[in-house]
């Protein structure tokens, strides 16, 4: 092989692995987030599956994935908002290049459903926040199957619901590019029967893996 075109495939090896993703699946023990009806699907376990998923697609790509947690455990199992803080410190103590924290959705109205991004409203890097989301939200809009109801040009898929800002706790309290990824609502019974599957679960993970290494690609070029 020849010499230079092997330093390249180092080098670029190096470069992947050092990025620190950390990957955060919402909830866990007494905080069990949302249920759907009947219990079929708690959202704690679900996103932690998927979370697990999506480790494991990022890792095989060279990357160093860290969970904010591996199972049902939780940071603060007393209050809520400590156990937030330590999540977004957990980032910070890692040194994270990113982090993603992995949720599903649920309304009073049961005919609303779709993925959402969420980006801190205020933070330190809004710029590479919105770059992450956007990545994410271009890679799970080509992924998912879109569903036409009709309306503007721009608001043609009824599953995309678009990036918005927010403040929750685990956004606003990270010192690295960081977003929230809303997968679809639970209080939605078409989204439950598709979430039961294998199939619709890969779809999601493929989707949120290519938005992220999407990012990243676009990361180093800078």
């Amino acid at each position: 092989m020849n010499r230079s075109l092997l330093f390249f495939i180092v080098l670029s090896f190096r470069f992947v692995g050092a990025y620190t993703i950390v990957l955060d699946p919402g909830h866990g023990e007494k905080y069990t987030g949302t249920v759907s009806a009947g219990g079929a699907i708690v959202e704690k376990d679900m996103v932690l599956k998927l979370t697990k998923k999506l480790a494991q697609c990022l890792s095989k790509a060279g990357y160093k994935v860290l969970l904010t947690r591996e199972g049902d455990e939780v940071f603060n199992a007393k209050e809520l908002l400590p156990d937030l803080i330590k999540r977004a410190q957990f980032a910070t103590d890692n040194k994270a290049d990113i982090f993603v924290s992995i949720h599903l959705n649920a309304s009073t109205n049961k005919q609303i459903h779709g993925y959402e991004v969420y980006v801190p409203y205020e933070a330190k890097y809004p710029i590479k926040s919105y770059g992450l989301a956007s990545a994410i939200h271009y890679a799970l809009s080509h992924a998912i199957e879109p569903q036409f109801y009709g309306g503007t040009l721009g608001n043609l898929n009824a599953l995309d619901r678009g990036i918005r800002a927010s403040r929750f706790n685990v956004l606003m309290r990270t010192t690295c590019p960081a977003v929230l990824v809303e997968l679809g609502y639970l209080s939605h019974p078409p989204t439950v029967k598709l979430l039961k599957t294998e199939e619709y679960q890969d779809i999601l993970v493929n989707g949120l893996c290519a938005g992220i290494r999407r990012y990243i690609l676009h990361a180093q070029k800078r």
